[in-house]
């Protein structure tokens, strides 16, 4: 066991005597939890470990399956019933509750690699970075493909986040494990009662990081291709004010902020900004159009272009550079450049799967029978 400090916060004393915290936000998982729960129990470090079980208003057995689990590990798992309120809300509780020097946030219909978190639960023993990057693996629930998300840092060195920041690519929720005191004692929050918060979780703990440290081993396991899914295209689409309010969010936080954050760090963030805001016009080629939407979609844009200047020029890369010359002519062009795409990013993947049913190109088995490169 680790040596146990007490953090100090505006709600009072916190007990910190886990090397990590593990809040796994759940609404209607009830068929995920045997896959998701027993992969963060199966290790050695289990003491070490606080498991935050949310429960964000289920209507199926959820929170009983929550329960099971914590009548059997009572030292290690902590179960959290509250009314329906979002994603971030339960993100937002674990940093407040949380016991552990590091926080990480474990989606209730994904899981873990065990022997991986194991060995970076080891390392975080050892750890002094504001945030440690591991690999995590994209597994398509429909294909049963997967494939490796890594991060080209050095292993064990901490390295000042300044002078990496500029050239890395965006640590997502998946990858990131942060200390506990960076998140609280700096009042991290991201928006509630709304889709897409990870990517504020991404963002705004960054002005905050001095350190960092990588860890080799993909530990987290998400689950893609399920059409309940707010990155589906139909979902996206119906969740688009949402969107819009979260790009909103972090276009306020550069514009406060920025003057503040050296180089490395304006441009880590702006990256993930622009790569938001190009997310946003694709969700509009994605779906159908009608004329109420296209004005939707003019007055996003202009509204956007006011806001600010430069994160628009500096989101402008093909496509959107192609539509935003004319939105409305420009549309059916775009549209059917990106049909086109897909359909041949489609027949590619077809074409991938008969080579390996014929004995083609093998990859490395993975998770659950997944081929994992």
């Amino acid at each position: 066991m680790i040596k146990s400090n007490v953090q100090q916060n505006k709600n009072g004393r916190i007990l910190v005597d886990k090397i990590l915290t593990i809040t796994v936000p759940s609404y209607n998982t009830e068929a995920y939890m045997d896959e998701c729960i027993p992969t963060m129990l199966q290790h050695p470090y289990v003491r070490d470990l606080e498991i935050l079980l949310v429960n964000d208003g289920s209507s199926d057995r959820t929170l009983e399956k929550m329960e099971w689990y914590q009548r059997r590990y009572p030292d290690t798992i902590v179960v959290i019933d509250q009314e329906n309120a979002g994603h971030g809300s339960a993100v937002n509780l674990g940093i407040q509750r949380a016991k552990g020097i590091y926080f990480k946030v474990i989606d209730g219909d994904d899981k873990v690699l065990s022997q991986n978190l194991a060995k970076m639960m080891e390392q975080l023993s050892r750890c002094q970075a504001d945030l440690v990057i591991h690999p995590y693996i994209k597994w398509h629930a429909y294909t049963k493909k997967c494939r490796i998300v890594r991060y080209p840092l050095p292993e064990g060195r901490e390295l000042q986040f300044d002078e990496v920041a500029g050239n890395l690519k965006e640590v997502e929720i998946h990858a990131a494990t942060y200390r506990t005191a960076l998140l609280r004692d700096n009042q991290i929050r991201v928006r509630e009662r709304c889709f897409y918060e990870d990517t504020e979780y991404n963002i705004f703990p960054v002005r905050h990081i001095r350190t960092v440290c990588a860890f080799r081993n993909p530990v987290y396991l998400y689950r893609i291709g399920t059409a309940a899914q707010s990155i589906h295209p139909k979902q996206a689409f119906a969740h688009r004010r949402m969107h819009h309010r979260i790009i909103a969010d972090c276009i306020a936080y550069d514009r406060k902020y920025s003057a503040s954050l050296s180089k490395g760090k304006q441009d880590y963030i702006r990256r993930i900004i622009c790569k938001r805001i190009r997310s946003h016009y694709m969700i509009y080629i994605k779906n159908p159009m009608t004329e109420s939407r296209m004005r939707e979609l003019l007055r996003w844009d202009s509204g956007f272009k006011e806001a600010s200047p430069l994160l628009y020029q500096a989101s402008d890369r093909f496509p959107i550079c192609v539509l935003r010359k004319n939105i409305r002519r420009m549309y059916p062009f775009v549209k059917a450049m990106y049909t086109v795409y897909a359909w041949l990013f489609h027949r590619l993947q077809v074409r991938k799967r008969k080579d390996t049913a014929n004995g083609g190109r093998k990859q490395t088995a993975g998770i659950g029978g997944a081929g994992c490169k």
